[in-house]
């Protein structure tokens, strides 16, 4: 399914790409949430928003993920939300399976499509019926990543519906998930692992994102746990 070709025929050119890059980083930010990019997720936007289609390239896409370029993201949705809702809906499709292409679904991805079904004026009940069509299971609540009960309640009842043990509570994080989730290399020293660990924490600080709403700001606490359990991970190594 292209969004772009099938619900936009007959609108200028200009309009498609930009429309497309929107999309395009609006995907790729659900897919980089849980500090991973699956070889499966980049084929899943490549395959729908080609690079040499004139959108944005995706190297540039994923350059203002990892800025945290919170201004970017919150353009992009508002232009998805002005379109009509059957091409609303479309993308919230697109976004669900992007979401399920590396096969799990983590409670940032799930905050975001959360965020995404709310700021596109679709609702959760929408979200729900769609996750139900596409995956063949019901949409897990994420529950409140803020509060520390709720963390030692699904520690103690182990990991959550959907999710597999990549980096969820309940799960130990391994030392390949730990530098995944800062960004770096098996050579990287520690002043490295310390300087990647201060730009993160600086960009998902959640008061950067709270113009952006509650899932969004859930998201961006959620990513920073696992920022600083990565840190100490390494830190001890």
């Amino acid at each position: 399914m292209s969004i772009v070709n099938s619900k936009l025929k007959g609108a200028p050119q200009s309009q498609k790409e930009q429309l497309a890059s929107c999309v395009k980083l609006l995907l790729l930010w659900v897919a980089a949430s849980d500090g991973t990019l699956d070889e499966s997720e980049l084929e899943f936007a490549a395959s729908h928003f080609p690079d040499s289609m004139g959108t944005t390239t995706t190297d540039d896409v994923l350059a203002t993920i990892r800025k945290g370029d919170s201004k970017s993201i919150e353009t992009a949705i508002r232009t998805v939300a002005q379109e009509s809702r059957e091409l609303r809906t479309a993308f919230l499709d697109l976004a669900i399976t992007m979401s399920m292409a590396d096969r799990r679904i983590a409670i940032t991805e799930n905050h975001i499509l959360r965020f995404y079904a709310d700021a596109l004026y679709l609702g959760i009940e929408l979200l729900e019926k769609r996750f139900q069509t596409i995956s063949g299971s019901a949409f897990s609540q994420p529950g409140d990543p803020s509060s520390m009960l709720w963390w030692d309640q699904v520690s103690s009842e182990g990991l959550l519906e959907n999710s597999a043990n990549d980096g969820q509570p309940g799960a130990r994080m391994t030392i390949e998930q730990a530098r995944a989730a800062l960004g770096v290399g098996l050579s990287a020293t520690q002043s490295e692992i310390e300087s990647a660990y201060e730009n993160l924490t600086a960009i998902f600080h959640s008061g950067r994102v709270e113009a952006m709403g509650e899932a969004a700001v859930a998201v961006a606490k959620e990513r920073f746990r696992r920022i600083e359990e990565a840190v100490k991970l390494l830190r001890n190594t």
